[in-house]
């Protein structure tokens, strides 16, 4: 029954996603150079798949891969065409890519897909001018959580076994990850009150304990963190239920001895620190983000 539900939320949210994309999130594209759609990086015809941008300028580019979020259940890269405009419209190679959802696609095919991406576009890069001696990963909310787990992990063998990512790549060529407003524990998110947490996360992760138990112990990002975790941006909204999560990764980057700045957005600055506000560029809160990640990237690049 709660497998029903799920469907049934999905395709509602398919709808009301496609309308958001045409009337708010996708409005006032920046310019690219050249977009190249829906290029295949696995086997899986409809999700293993990623879009490029090309910037203006002379190449060799920096590159920058994104990951989309949606609960691990939501959404698609279609949704990120302006956001990743702009990161294009700044200089950068953008690589936007699909992953496999759940709960027809469960733990760990997400981190799987993720790494297979990262791997295609180090590999493909230089096919478009990119340069992948400098990239930079990205993601929102769950895509936050797979590419940060994914840089946690890259060069452990046993945790990219562990999370079936089968290639990495020279952790020196990561020059930077931008994280906006992610899950980090997939144990104490449980605990933070976000809306439909518990059936996200047992959707994704399996909702038997002892198993849940088990892989939130290799997919965490947050327990793997080491001083050659990639310098961070970690972006984050103070009436978002999921911002204790940001607030301790921080704490942790900073234990451990990782370059780090952080955006955090007020209670009461214009109300515009929910989740998900940086899909929103029209709102104070999504121009201040966004100013600050291109900053980061340029800055690292």
């Amino acid at each position: 029954m709660k497998t029903l539900r799920m469907y049934i939320q999905k395709a509602l949210t398919a709808v009301g996603e496609r309308i958001a994309r045409i009337l708010i999130v996708n409005r006032r594209l920046p310019k690219a150079v050249g977009i190249f759609t829906d290029i295949r990086y696995g086997t899986d015809l409809r999700k293993q798949r990623v879009d490029v941008y090309i910037p203006y300028g002379e190449p060799p580019y920096p590159v920058l891969v994104y990951i989309h979020g949606g609960s691990f259940h939501f959404v698609d890269k279609k949704t990120y065409r302006r956001l990743c405009s702009v990161f294009a419209s700044n200089g950068f190679l953008v690589i936007n890519a699909d992953y496999r959802l759940a709960p027809r696609n469960t733990f760990p095919k997400q981190f799987s897909d993720v790494g297979r991406a990262v791997r295609w576009a180090f590999d493909n890069a230089g096919r478009f001018g990119g340069d992948s001696n400098r990239m930079f990963l990205g993601g929102d909310s769950a895509g936050a959580c797979l590419i940060s787990a994914y840089a946690s992990v890259n060069g452990k063998r046993e945790l990219m076994d562990a999370l079936s990512i089968d290639e990495g790549i020279p952790r020196e060529s990561i020059r930077g990850i931008l994280l906006f407003y992610g899950l980090y524990d997939f144990e104490t998110v449980l605990d933070t009150g976000f809306s439909q947490i518990e059936v996200m996360a047992h959707g994704f992760m399996g909702a038997d304990p002892l198993v849940y138990g088990q892989r939130a112990s290799v997919a965490s990002s947050i327990r793997h963190l080491d001083a050659q975790f990639p310098p961070s941006l970690l972006v984050s909204g103070e009436e978002d239920l999921l911002h204790s999560e940001t607030v301790a990764f921080e704490k942790e980057l900073e234990r451990v001895g990782v370059e780090h700045e952080t955006v955090y957005i007020g209670k009461s600055w214009y109300h515009g620190g929910s989740h998900g506000f940086i899909m929103a560029f029209f709102l104070p809160s999504a121009k201040r983000a966004t100013n600050a990640a291109v900053r980061f990237l340029k800055a690292h690049s």
